[in-house]
Parts: structure tokens; C-alpha cells; sequence
């Protein structure tokens, strides 16, 4: 009798676990098909999505690329069978999308899985039907040449991880997100995806910059740069966005090393860097990139999903980006390049750092901008008893103010900081948003991934004040904003409140971050000047808030210098 508490686990158990590190939800099933469509010489890629009861019920994918034998379909749902690897000593020189060899099996072992597949020698297809890992089905059938892959039931025998799953609308969001950054890898690949028959993504299946154009429109297209470097050890090529469009998170920014889609921390930051001063410091540029390297200097089987990879010379090829990208960005100056997109005009006020220390003159044109928000706010804010009275002393880089206290005590307050805490209270009282029509609708573009985002916070929108129509395929007007933003909205700010839900998807917790970002949007910005008189307006408003004291996110809006500090700063005590 044994008293080891060790014991081998079941195959069963093993290519469950397998399955768990591998497939985390439907989008994570879609990669690892048509990456092996990819694999297997495809130059047209159709995904279709099915969905019932508000979750995802099938996936499909089809594709023209070569087929497989009967006996290859039987061997191919095995756990650690491949086509594509040999032996060990191959690891180090892969060039092949997938290798690991149970993503199949994997995906098996959680779900019902029918493969449909013929070679162009092959007068019938085979067909083989496998669910929670055991053969149901198996025989021929009629069907053109390529594969066709179809998953249902996914995680029906894995519970804990189908609860876990998100709402429809994130997990359709993941799903073209997906698919938009292996078409960007692979522009010459024809992709489609399709939602309970709704076409959500196609691409022609020619060139980057069709592609790049069919996923985000043609506005995008006119602000591209081309880029192309090459070193001793990669080559950089692809395109750039001018540095006027920006987003406020890393998103959009699309790279692939040998044709592999990436996600990489440091290249991301290498192609950022590459911008040096055009970019502020919390804005990301976009980029469709794709690097060639010598396989040896790849590892991309550090991570189980092949997300990303471990670069042996990582500086060298950091620079290399940046430098390509930095290159790409020199046709904007003046005289560089006859044609092209401009570079983005300076600003009409003064910009922090231009005063050190100054009150702006009444009658500036921002002065009427930064007039009119305060009027809004002014709207609903009561006077607080215990508010300051507070001298305007000045503006420090147009961001914080500074006054004095009848006690004596200096206060510095954050503009923005301030006028966000106002806005974001207003805005979470309960009952309806007041909201108002625009005077001209504004009309934004989003990518398949928006547009799943933006479908599902649709209800979101409206409570927060946006009403939102369909305006063709992924475009979108929005018709009403809350009265806080004003008569007049710039379309970029809806674009980034749209850019910014990406982070978070929807859910239940949509409307709570939408009027965040709708305060921090709408709120005076750092930069601005203000006058004696709207600094006094703007603390007045920030004391009637009900937490005058922090932002919405936290960050501190007020500072106090109590005289008997200041004395002991200078040691007068």
C-alpha cells in the first residue's frame, strides 16, 4: 500500500488543464483557428459568430487553405500532435503561427468541435466530430477545398470558466480585436467576421494600407506616415499615424514580429519613444508596425497563448523602432515633404510653461470657453458655508492656482482636478442626466473592436446623456450629450470617450465610468488661463462640492500652506 500524496493526473484532466492555459474565452478560440488556417496557406479567412440568450453559442471558421487527410483530421484533435515541429531542436527556428500542438485538442476537450476538411486532390471532404475529447462522428462529405472548423457547447463541461465569461458585447469587442490584429499581420489575407450574420470586419485581402483603411476609415488613412528602416538585425515597416492623432491608451498601437501578431510592453514604448516631445506624456500614438528578425533572436513560447515573446537583443531592436518611427516623422517638418499630412497647428492660447506665474487678461477668446463651462456648473452649485474666501494670486503653467487665505494661508488648487470634482457630482445625482440636442450631430468612425464597445454601452451612453444612432457600418451620430458639454462638442471628444470604454468594455459599471469621463472631458483643462474672477468661481463651485478635496480619481484638488507651516518651512518657529 503506497503513501505517496503524488499522483499522475488522467489524460482527461491534462488536456483540460492544457485547454484552461490556452483558451481563456471565444476570442482566444478564434485565434487559434485561423492562425492555423494561416498556417496552412490561406488567402481567405471567414469568422462567424453565433449568439443566443446573450452569450456566445458557436464559432466558425473557414478557410481556402490546403486541407486535410482523413488520417490527418483523426491525428490532429490528438493532444502534442503537430505538422509543424519535428523535434526540439526546431524550437529555436519556428516559423509557423502555432506549433504547440494541443490547441485542437484543447479546444475538443471543452466544447463540440466539427472539422470539415478536403484537399484540392480529394473529390469528398472529411468530416470528424468531437466532443469533450471522444470521436462522436466520423465520414465524408461535399465541401470545397479548405477547411472548416465549427465550435459549440464551448466550456460545456467547464463550468467555472463559462461563468466566468464576460457579457456579449465585451467578448465580441475581444473577438474583433482579434481578428483586427491578424489582418493588420497579415494585410494580403482576405478576413471577415460576422455576427448572427452581421458583417463586423472585412478586408480586401491586398495591401496594409487597405487594410488599415477598411478597419479604421478612410480619416485615419490621410494622417499616415510610411515607415522603413532596417538594421543589423531587424527590419521596421509600416505606418504611423501624425502625431495630431492620439489616443489615451496604447490600443491602437498594432505590432507583429515575422508575420506574429504581439503584444510587447517595450516595443510599445520603443514606438512612442520614437515620437520624442510630439506626444504628451499621457497620450499614445497609432501605429501598424511589423518587424522581420532572425528566429534565433526570437523566443515566442514564453507565453501559453503566444502573446508575447522574450527578444535576446532587446535593446538593439528598440532602438531600431524608434529610429524608424523618429525617421517617419521627419516628413513633417516644414519643407521635408511636398505632400502629406500636416503637422498640427500650435495652439490659439498660451500653453503651460509660456507664463511662470501671471492672472490672464479678461476677453480671451479660451477665456469664453473656460466662461461658459463655468456658467454650466454654476447651474446646480450652492454656496457652502465654510468655503474660503480666496484671493487670486496667479496661475502657475496655466494649471494651478495659487491664492491667499484671510488667515494668511496659502492654497494651490489643481483647475482641472477642481472642475472635474464639480462636474463628476453633478453628474451623479440620481434621476436623468439633463442633455441637449446638438447642432450639428457628431459623426465618428470607430474600428470593429469600438463598435462592439459601442453597441453594448449603448444604454450606458443614453444614461449618461449620449444618444447614439447607427450611421452605416461602424460609424456612428451622436445626437444629444449631457448639458454640461455644451451646444457644440468636438467629435474628438466623443472619440475619446469612446477610445477610452475600450479599457473597460461594458457591463454594469458602463454608466459609472462614462461619467467619469464626461467630467474629465468636460472639466477646464490644464493649460487654460483663468482669470482673477474664474479662479474665485471655480473654488467657490469646487467647496459647494460634497468631496471637494479629491478628483474622481482620487488625486488630491487642493493644497494648504497653513501660515504657522509656512513659518516652520523657513524655521521662523
Amino acid at each position: 500500500m503506497t503513501t505517496s500524496v503524488i499522483h499522475a493526473l488522467d489524460p482527461a484532466t491534462i488536456t483540460k488543464i492544457a485547454a484552461g492555459e490556452v483558451i481563456e474565452r471565444p476570442a482566444s478560440v478564434a485565434k487559434e483557428l485561423v492562425e492555423n488556417a494561416l498556417d496552412a496557406g490561406a488567402t481567405r479567412i471567414a469568422v462567424a459568430v453565433e449568439s443566443h440568450a446573450g452569450a456566445i453559442a458557436s464559432i466558425r471558421v473557414t478557410d481556402d487553405g490546403a486541407g486535410m487527410s482523413a488520417e490527418d483530421l483523426r491525428l490532429a484533435v490528438l493532444p502534442h500532435t503537430t505538422s509543424k515541429l519535428r523535434g526540439a531542436e526546431e524550437l529555436a527556428s519556428v516559423t509557423t503561427m502555432g506549433f504547440r500542438g494541443e490547441a485542437l485538442a484543447s479546444i475538443a476537450a471543452v466544447s463540440r468541435l466539427t472539422l470539415v476538411s478536403r484537399r484540392a486532390g480529394d473529390l469528398l471532404a472529411h468530416r470528424l466530430v468531437v466532443r469533450g475529447g471522444s470521436v462522436e462522428e466520423e465520414g465524408e462529405t461535399a465541401a470545397p477545398v479548405g477547411t472548416r472548423v465549427t465550435v459549440d457547447d464551448l466550456f460545456f463541461n467547464t463550468p467555472a470558466r463559462k461563468k466566468f465569461q464576460k457579457s456579449l458585447g465585451t467578448e465580441i469587442a475581444h473577438l474583433a480585436g482579434t481578428i483586427e490584429r491578424l489582418a493588420l499581420s497579415r494585410p494580403w489575407v482576405a478576413f471577415s467576421l460576422a455576427h448572427n450574420g452581421r458583417t463586423r470586419l472585412s478586408t480586401p485581402g491586398t495591401d496594409l494600407l487597405e487594410t488599415i483603411a477598411s478597419l479604421h476609415g478612410p480619416e485615419l488613412g490621410s494622417a499616415l506616415l510610411p515607415v522603413e528602416g532596417a538594421g543589423p538585425l531587424c527590419r521596421v515597416s509600416g505606418f504611423v499615424a501624425a502625431p495630431s492623432v492620439q489616443r489615451p491608451n496604447p490600443y491602437q498601437v498594432f505590432l507583429s514580429i515575422n508575420g506574429r501578431t504581439i503584444q510587447s510592453a517595450p516595443l510599445t514604448g520603443a514606438v512612442k519613444a520614437g515620437f520624442g516631445t510630439l506626444l504628451p506624456t499621457d497620450r499614445h500614438p497609432v501605429a501598424v508596425l511589423a518587424l522581420e528578425l532572425d528566429t534565433s533572436l526570437v523566443d515566442v513560447n514564453v507565453h501559453p497563448a503566444k502573446r508575447q515573446v522574450r527578444l535576446s537583443r532587446e535593446p538593439e531592436v528598440l532602438s531600431a523602432v524608434s529610429t524608424a518611427v523618429a525617421a517617419a516623422l521627419d516628413a513633417l517638418r516644414p519643407g521635408r515633404a511636398a505632400h502629406g499630412p500636416a503637422a498640427p497647428t500650435p495652439a490659439t492660447y498660451p500653453v503651460p510653461g509660456a507664463a511662470t506665474f501671471a492672472v490672464a487678461e479678461p476677453g480671451l477668446a479660451y477665456g469664453r470657453r473656460t466662461d461658459r463651462q463655468l456658467r454650466q456648473t454654476a447651474l446646480d452649485a450652492v454656496p457652502a458655508p465654510e468655503a474660503p474666501a480666496v484671493e487670486i494670486l496667479g496661475q502657475i503653467d496655466l494649471t494651478y492656482l495659487v491664492g491667499r487665505t484671510a488667515a494668511g494661508d496659502l492654497v494651490l488648487v489643481d483647475q482641472h482636478a477642481a472642475h472635474e470634482r464639480v462636474l463628476y457630482d453633478q453628474l451623479s445625482v440620481a434621476g436623468p442626466i439633463e442633455v441637449q440636442e446638438l447642432l450639428v450631430p457628431v459623426v465618428i468612425a470607430c474600428t470593429p473592436q469600438e463598435a462592439a464597445v459601442v453597441d453594448e454601452s449603448r444604454a450606458a451612453l443614453a444614461a449618461a446623456g449620449f444618444t447614439v444612432d447607427e450611421f452605416g457600418e461602424n460609424r456612428y451620430a451622436v445626437r444629444t450629450v449631457p448639458v454640461l458639454l455644451g451646444h457644440e462638442v468636438d467629435p474628438g471628444v466623443v472619440r475619446e470617450i469612446v477610445a477610452e470604454l475600450i479599457g473597460g468594455g461594458g457591463g454594469p459599471d458602463a454608466r459609472e465610468r462614462l461619467i467619469r469621463l464626461v467630467a474629465c472631458h468636460g472639466a477646464i483643462r490644464a493649460g487654460a488661463p483663468l482669470t482673477a474672477e474664474q479662479g474665485r468661481r471655480l473654488i467657490a463651485q469646487l467647496y459647494a462640492a460634497r468631496t471637494p478635496l479629491t478628483c474622481p480619481h482620487g488625486r488630491p484638488t487642493v493644497v494648504t500652506f497653513s501660515r504657522a507651516r509656512l513659518e516652520a518651512l523657513f524655521s521662523r518657529r
